[in-house]
């Protein structure tokens, strides 16, 4: 990918105002053609086979083991340039124009296209191509005007990369952490798992039409026992995840008989302590009357 990441002279061949639509409106813009001499070896940013078809080593050359051998003559005399369809978009394109120490000049939104080589005998070229923007103002197109058929330092880099999202799907999940589903590798259980492990078992309640069992007096026995948790089966008989269904099951059916057990014992205790104050305020009118 072409970019030239370091500052690095070109010349500014020509500068060409325009506008540009975007919708309904109108912006200027301007359009630059860079010239850039340089090594043949700048071709391999752009494309590392156009080097080799536009040049070959020396003849009998010596090679050096490890070293690429230099490629300075060309294999045809016959080309003036070579137009290559590269082309980029999203550009930025910065030039240090050397007053003062400010700041380089920041062109964003840059397409970059219409790529020339002029191959020279020796290994060097001439590498030119066309730079539009639309990102302009009063100020940066008069400095860029002054500067028409000079040599500036520029760099020219492509956009950052955006952070890719975040896959929260089931199948990304399972697929860092293979197993996990299942509760494998680390001793894990899934997430039903940890939720019935974790949730209280319920007391004895009501029946569904809102009576006791035992019918007896003395109000709702059962009043301020927690609500029993209902667990959906869900896992296929047999593993992990259904044998602690199963066990859920039997420490819910435990608790249940063991609550309801207490409720018995308590009524039925509290219905001979009023019996025993009924007999006990009988006596005492009797006693009164006689």
């Amino acid at each position: 990918m072409f970019q030239i990441e370091t500052f690095t002279y070109a010349r500014l061949a020509s500068i060409t105002s325009r506008v540009e639509k975007h919708g309904d409106d109108e912006k200027p813009a301007v359009s630059m053609r860079l010239e850039i001499e340089a090594p043949n070896t700048l071709l391999d940013v752009i494309d590392p086979s156009i080097r080799h078809a536009l040049y070959k080593a020396v003849d009998d050359q010596d090679q050096l083991p490890g070293v690429e051998p230099a490629t300075p003559v060309l294999r045809c005399n016959s080309f003036d340039k070579h137009a290559l369809t590269t082309a980029h978009e999203g550009w930025t394109l910065a030039i240090d124009y050397g007053i003062d120490q400010q700041d380089p000049m920041q062109f964003g939104g840059c397409k970059v296209d219409k790529f020339h080589v002029e191959a020279k005998q020796g290994g060097s070229i001439v590498l030119s191509f066309r730079v539009g923007t639309s990102d302009i103002d009063a100020d940066k197109g008069g400095k860029l005007l002054m500067h028409n058929g000079d040599d500036i330092a520029i760099t020219l880099k492509a956009p950052k990369k955006k952070p890719e999202a975040i896959d929260g799907t089931t199948a990304a999940f399972e697929r860092d952490h293979p197993g996990a589903s299942a509760g494998e590798g680390n001793g894990e259980g899934d997430a039903t798992d940890l939720f019935t492990q974790t949730s209280s078992i319920g007391g004895a309640g009501p029946d569904d039409d809102g009576h006791d069992e035992e019918g007896s007096e003395g109000g709702d026995p059962d009043a301020g026992v927690p609500p029993q948790s209902v667990t959906v089966e869900t896992s296929r008989p047999g593993t992990r995840t259904a044998r602690g269904r199963e066990k859920t099951k039997a420490a819910l059916a435990t608790g249940l008989a063991a609550a309801h057990s207490e409720s018995t014992q308590a009524i039925s205790s509290a219905s001979d302590a009023a019996q025993e104050h009924i007999a006990a305020v009988g006596a005492k009118l009797e006693g009164a009357e006689s």
